[in-house]
């Protein structure tokens, strides 16, 4: 309880209003923190665009399939998982080079903490 009155009296002498003290504080800590994680925001922004670009090749491939299953079923002809696995194989790739990227950035992360 000594303190408070100690803060009340310092703050009361030189004119020191809270909600202005604390509007300070918080713009300061507001933008060193902005500086501070600026890199890693852009790092995970380009890895999301990244992702995104992944999901919507993903995407597009796999609509793909779907209508060449439709004409192929319409043939009576099924489409097999290996022709199906050897296209995957450079999107699995890709995927694989993202998760990669993602733990090295997670260890070098973990050390700098």
């Amino acid at each position: 309880m000594g303190m408070e009155k100690f803060y009340k009296t310092v703050r009361k002498q030189f004119g020191v209003d809270k909600p202005q003290l604390k509007k300070e504080l918080k713009k300061e800590v507001t933008e060193e923190l902005r500086q501070e994680f600026m890199e890693e925001i852009s790092y995970i922004e380009a890895q999301m665009k990244e992702y995104e670009q992944f999901v919507a090749e993903v995407n597009h491939m796999l609509a793909k399939k779907r209508k060449e299953r439709i004409q192929n079923d319409k043939k009576e002809q099924q489409i097999k998982m290996d022709k199906f696995d050897d296209n995957m194989e450079p999107l699995k790739n890709k995927l694989r080079e993202l998760e990669k990227s993602m733990e090295e950035r997670l260890e070098k992360q973990k050390a700098i903490s």
